[in-house]
């Protein structure tokens, strides 16, 4: 009976040390990504929000430092035609930057189950241009017809954005610090859009125009941050 006893308690014990294992410890390091999709849909794909991929730093067991970005680059170019087999083209590109640093306040939850509020303070930038070359453009997004030595650089306005976030969110350990999250806040954020300008050349006439700021906007909003986080700590 003694016997039994005693190895059932050794086999509890064992079992919560195992679970104690499952999260963070202070000195951990966890990094993770967002997904979207994967419910009603067939496949699941990146998250292109802030935190798309972000590190946390866990100063102690419940506090943790989190650095979380995503970089967007696109070019995409059309091709128009003209008689003849000549030939134009516009090109649209653009880069967007999004940055947000933070601090998380954890709590016991369970074994698995790791739930905490936090702040984070946000940064965004980015930057368009069109560029045509022997077209001009008809719609928005960028549809045109050839139009020989025709051309134009056109510099849409960049912005730079600038806010603060709560959030709330938990981590559930399926395994050995590999976890699952959702996440959720509310937030405000000041964004300002700096100047814009358009240069043209017809033939050998050159036109460049110059545009002031369209001003800046304030918004108060709730957001979820990722539609599911995957990480692992190390």
């Amino acid at each position: 009976m003694k016997k039994g006893l005693l190895i059932a308690g050794l086999a509890l014990f064992g079992a919560a040390a195992q679970a104690q294992d499952l999260k963070p410890v202070a000195g951990d390091v966890t990094t993770e990504f967002g997904l979207t999709g994967g419910v009603n849909r067939t496949n699941f794909k990146l998250n292109d929000g802030a935190g798309m991929l972000r590190f946390r730093y866990f100063q102690k067991e419940d506090i943790a430092f989190r650095l979380g970005f995503n970089v967007e680059s696109t070019n995409d170019k059309t091709n128009v035609f003209g008689p003849n087999g000549s030939k134009g083209n516009i090109t649209e590109s653009a880069t967007k930057v999004l940055i947000n640093l933070g601090v998380e306040k954890h709590f016991a939850g369970t074994a698995r189950l790791s739930p905490y509020v936090g702040a984070d303070l946000l940064f965004g930038t980015g930057t368009s241009k069109v560029k045509t070359e022997n077209a001009i453009i008809k719609g928005n997004p960028a549809t045109g017809e050839y139009a020989n030595d025709n051309f134009m650089d056109a510099k849409a306005p960049s912005y730079t954005s600038i806010g603060l976030r709560g959030v709330i969110g938990a981590d559930y350990y399926i395994a050995k610090r590999l976890f699952l999250g959702v996440e959720a806040g509310l937030g405000f954020a000041y964004e300002k859009q700096g100047k814009s300008e358009t240069t043209t050349r017809v033939g050998n006439t050159t036109t460049t125009t110059k545009f002031d700021s369209a001003g800046s906007t304030n918004t108060i909003s709730p957001s979820v941050i990722t539609g599911l986080r995957v990480g692992f700590a190390f």
